[in-house]
């Protein structure tokens, strides 16, 4: 795991703007989660499972593809990666599924700015939080300062956006919102989404944990 870093969030500016060329819509609403054994590696059968999938009934498509309710998971040195779009998971029960032996993070957005940023661990969802209001005293779980070491750059951002309103500066560029989330992601995770995870065909199935 690693600090989130300017030329991190960079690289998901990029990689937004090039998902917009492809999908006008695909930056409106995101599900991106990592799903890792704590022992050996989970499968994406198994994972599919936890998300209330049927593993036999998958179809190879592409995250950009995929219909409303559907994931795309993909193997992975890092574990089991799970992509959609106009996807959320808030029961916290499929948290604690999800993490069985295994750790979980889990962020999604909405058209809305509906968003959650979520961490679980040994059947526990540890932490959760709003990645526009990552403030300590709106984090839930658990353990809501176990991400601290990671929010730094969420935090400034906030902050930065706070300051700017009292001041009543307006930003010469929107502010890196989801960026900055995904940077947080990767730093958590150890992985890094670029335009090919949405644009090559993986096993995808219907999450019944989505809502």
């Amino acid at each position: 795991m690693s600090p989130v870093t300017p030329e991190t969030v960079d690289h998901y500016v990029r990689m937004l703007a090039d998902l917009h060329r492809v999908d006008p819509h695909i930056n409106d609403a995101m599900f991106w989660m990592v799903v890792r054994g704590r022992g050996e590696p989970l499968t994406i059968a198994e994972v599919a499972h936890r998300l209330g999938g049927d593993p036999d009934a998958a179809v190879p498509r592409t995250v950009l593809e995929v219909e409303e309710g559907h994931a795309v998971l993909e193997q992975s040195d890092h574990g089991v990666i799970v992509l959609s779009r106009n996807a959320s998971i808030v029961d916290p029960d499929v948290w604690v599924r999800l993490s069985e032996n295994a750790q979980a993070w889990g962020l999604w957005w909405l058209a809305n700015s509906l968003n959650s940023l979520s961490y679980a661990a040994d059947g526990r969802l540890v932490t959760e939080l709003d990645t526009l209001h990552p403030e300590p005293s709106e984090c839930k779980g658990m353990d809501p300062r176990a991400l601290d070491p990671h929010l730094e750059a969420l935090r400034a951002l906030a902050d930065r956006k706070r300051a700017d309103d009292q001041a009543g500066t307006k930003p010469s560029a929107p502010y890196p919102e989801w960026e900055t989330s995904l940077a947080t992601m990767e730093a958590m995770t150890g992985v890094r989404l670029d335009v090919d995870r949405f644009t090559r065909r993986q096993p995808s199935v219907r999450a019944l944990a989505f809502w």
